[in-house]
């Protein structure tokens, strides 16, 4: 294992952040390591022992080693946002901008994708992944092909007819203009 410095942040416990972060505003302050696949600034446990963690987090068996993760599955969240399941077992309340496919499954079995960004603590972004490519471009009415899936088709020179939480934006010059997630800034 290789010791490295970390840069010391403003994210506070249970909240996301980047491992190798390059600014504060993702990295985790003094107290606290970026833990779990996922990233949350967390603290070490021992798994098993009582009160390892404070309410709210559990002790997670990750690599290098234990850490109290994020959980709502018990206490649950206030008005308007969702426990929110990822990856090892953690779960953070979040406000879900686009359809909410965790609660209601995708049409026609599609798959159900589940986005956070650490610049954007308790928001998270859903999609029902519509699948296309260069060689089959079949997207719905209203949608453009965009990247390998389906997105709501905007124009930029219009009022903005996406959805909260999204913008009209394109990945690139050779790309549709398309609604991106408001975390997304491309041009």
């Amino acid at each position: 294992m290789v010791r490295l410095c970390a840069l010391v942040g403003i994210r506070q416990e249970g909240e996301p952040c980047l491992e190798t972060a390059f600014d504060a505003t993702s990295a985790c302050r003094a107290e606290f390591e970026c833990m779990g696949r996922d990233g949350y600034c967390a603290r070490s446990c021992t798994p098993g022992q009582p009160g390892a963690c404070s309410e709210g987090f559990f002790c997670a068996d990750v690599k290098p080693k234990p850490s109290c993760l994020p959980t709502c599955e018990r206490r649950g969240c206030t008005q308007g946002e969702h426990c929110i399941p990822f990856e090892e077992g953690t779960s953070i309340c979040a406000s879900i901008y686009g359809p909410n496919c965790l609660d209601t499954p995708c049409p026609d079995g599609r798959k159900c994708q589940v986005f956070s960004q650490s610049d954007f603590p308790g928001k998270v972004w859903a999609e029902c992944v519509h699948r296309c490519s260069a060689t089959d471009p079949t997207c719905g009415e209203g949608q453009v092909c965009d990247g390998f899936h389906c997105l709501q088709a905007c124009d930029p020179n219009e009022p903005n007819p996406c959805a909260e939480g999204f913008h009209c934006d394109r990945r690139g010059e050779k790309l549709p203009w398309s609604c991106q997630p408001d975390y997304w800034h491309g041009g």
